[in-house]
């Protein structure tokens, strides 16, 4: 009966994540956009090799812990989430303690548990930014003496050696906020949540929010070196891209930008399907299902993160690992303990995923496979206890497992190959066997 309950919560939480990722898309219009082309230039081929990226969540909402960023101040969500009025919602900026904040710590913590770039939320849909901008009347510019988180985040990457990424969302519910319902269904309501008739927006007001994105979008990639990646979060070329490129020739552009970008995404979920071209999936880890911090939707674990790794490697695409922070700009413990566990597996399996190609899973092999030079690797998930089968697989001279060097036995005829993991070579994480072919 335990086991049936907990089956049934997940499903539960995996239904109401994809419910909440589709409005969400369909809310900021961007069931429509699509990748154009993997981008060419030289500085942004580290994308594809890249495999584990970190997502970094932080803002208002975490002071609450109470529903996801921005859209915990939406009413009458289709989805399941905490709700508060906006006017709560922005008051907890005056509750704001960020004095725990530490991107040089945290970063290595997560260098050693195989990330390799990071994307910091920098501005969310409810508008406040966390870098003292001269665009727009809420942030860091008005609240915590000008503080510069983005500069604290950037020199952190560069400093542990890793890829430079940016959130921005060009929605901005702050400045829409007079003109705008804040409730996803039924009448309007007003910051209150409660019914109003909303006046009409102004002539200007969407050259206004067009000029403040640009102004905000050129500081972000003006003032901090150079930028390897931006995360557009529901735009519509309010500033295009290819004046994005102009200030940042070598820059990943993902397509949530209006016309298109360099690679593909799901989000909330890994795909069901191969794909063509570069790809990343965002998944929520820490908290589960959830952007922002909270305490209500359980942790994952550093196997269940790496098989959502080794799956999506398995095709080629990169895991985009979503943390949420405390309010105090701390790295809840649940995932300060996952990260170890993924740094002790990245210690003797990180050359199976971080810059290995994909492979011909499912259609030709029952288990995860990645490929590199000479090599191929196979992943026995910790579900997986049968036999691998490779029907058409090259002939390897040896097959080791990673986790301890031991050569493991195998057989190869007729380009089937076939090998198994005695239990007592199991562990409750994923493991790995290398072939030299």
């Amino acid at each position: 009966m335990k086991i049936t309950l907990l089956s049934l919560l997940a499903v539960s939480a995996i239904a109401s994540a994809d419910q909440a990722a589709n409005a969400q898309a369909d809310a900021l219009g961007q069931a429509s956009q699509k990748p154009v082309s993997s981008n060419k230039h030289p500085d942004a081929q580290w994308f594809p090799d890249a495999g584990l990226g970190l997502f970094i969540h932080w803002g208002l909402a975490s002071v609450g812990a109470s529903g996801d960023l921005s859209w915990g101040m939406l009413a009458n969500k289709p989805w399941k989430d905490k709700t508060v009025t906006p006017n709560t919602y922005y008051g907890w900026a005056k509750q704001w303690k960020p004095d725990k904040v530490d991107y040089d710590t945290q970063l290595a913590q997560a260098k050693a548990a195989g990330f390799t770039y990071a994307v910091m939320v920098t501005k969310h849909h409810d508008g406040f930014t966390l870098w003292p901008s001269n665009h727009g009347n809420i942030g860091t510019k008005q609240y915590f003496g000008g503080r510069d988180f983005v500069k604290e985040f950037t020199a952190a990457c560069r400093k542990h050696g890793l890829k430079v990424g940016l959130y921005y969302s060009p929605p901005d519910w702050w400045f829409d906020r007079e003109y705008k319902s804040f409730a996803m269904r039924g009448p309007s309501l007003d910051m209150d949540h409660k019914p109003v008739k909303l006046p009409k927006r102004p002539a200007d007001h969407d050259a206004k929010r067009k000029a403040l994105v640009a102004g905000q979008v050129t500081e972000l990639l003006s003032n901090y070196g150079k930028i390897d990646l931006i995360w557009f979060d529901g735009g519509h070329g309010e500033i295009p891209n290819k004046e994005v490129r102009r200030l940042q020739p070598g820059i990943v552009v993902n397509r949530r930008n209006g016309g298109g970008g360099d690679y593909g995404d799901s989000e909330g979920k890994l795909p069901d399907k191969r794909f063509n071209g570069w790809f990343e999936t965002c998944e929520t880890c820490w908290p589960s299902n959830k952007w922002s911090y909270t305490e209500d939707w359980g942790w994952d674990t550093a196997p269940e993160v790496i098989e959502k790794l080794v799956r999506l490697r398995a095709w080629g695409g990169n895991l985009l690992a979503n943390v949420g922070p405390k309010g105090d700009g701390s790295i809840p413990d649940q995932a300060l303990t996952a990260w170890k566990g993924m740094a002790d597996w990245m210690k003797h399996s990180r050359e199976s995923v971080i810059g290995a190609g994909p492979g011909p899973f499912p259609e030709s092999v029952n288990a995860p496979v990645t490929t590199g030079k000479g090599v191929a690797y196979i992943h026995f998930l910790p579900s997986f206890k049968d036999e691998v089968i490779w029907k058409n697989a090259p002939q390897p001279k040896r097959a080791i497992l990673l986790r301890t060097g031991a050569d493991v036995p195998f057989t190869w005829q007729n380009q089937e190959l076939r090998i198994s993991l005695p239990t007592e070579l199991r562990t409750t994480n994923v493991d790995v066997v290398k072939l030299a072919l």
